[in-house]
């Protein structure tokens, strides 16, 4: 749990800066497209999106690609649909839209079965039927089987490098034993 939670921490910090991210809060970012702005806020497990309409005509459906992910949460009035991947949230009443200028929150919790932090795309569509896809959110996504790699080759690293200094070592003092003698 903790080198998740520190790989996330350094996750977070170089997408700050990759991003220029550097004016939201700590496990927040921004993630604008034309006539729309969606806020990834991460506290603990829980992921929060606010989408602000910024385009003309409401915005009635939502979905983001997930991973191992569970109580899924929309704004009232609208119904949601989860798969192993995907977390989809829709209304067709345009009272419980999301109208211009406005700004509606989502969320999700994510389990510990082997989700990090990494980028996922948004679909927002609108009343017109127009969409804007965000391609680059921060989401769950499954652990990469590159990291089970990378584990084992610092664990054989270490080792070699403990091997190293061990017989450099056992030979110094071998060779001060038979020189003192």
């Amino acid at each position: 749990m903790k080198k998740e939670f520190v790989l996330a921490i350094v996750f977070i910090m170089l997408v700050t800066a990759r991003c220029g991210l550097a004016e939201t809060k700590p496990g927040q970012a921004e993630f604008k497209a034309d006539g729309v702005n969606v806020t990834v806020d991460i506290q603990s497990n829980i992921y929060t999106y606010k989408v602000t309409n910024l385009s003309n005509s409401p915005i009635v459906r939502f979905e983001i690609k997930q991973h191992a992910a569970y109580n899924f949460k929309t704004p009232e009035g609208w119904q949601k649909e989860t798969s192993t991947d995907t977390f989809l949230a829709w209304t067709d009443n345009l009272r419980t839209a999301i109208v211009p200028n406005e700004t509606k929150q989502f969320s999700l919790r994510v389990s510990s079965k082997g989700a990090v932090l990494g980028f996922a795309p948004v679909t927002i569509q609108f009343q017109t039927k127009d969409t804007i896809t965000i391609s680059d959110v921060w989401a769950p996504i499954g652990e990469p089987r590159s990291y089970i790699l990378l584990v084992i080759g610092l664990l054989v690293a270490i080792l070699l490098t403990h091997t190293i200094i061990l017989n450099r070592r056992n030979k110094c003092e071998v060779s001060t034993a038979t020189n003192g003698v």
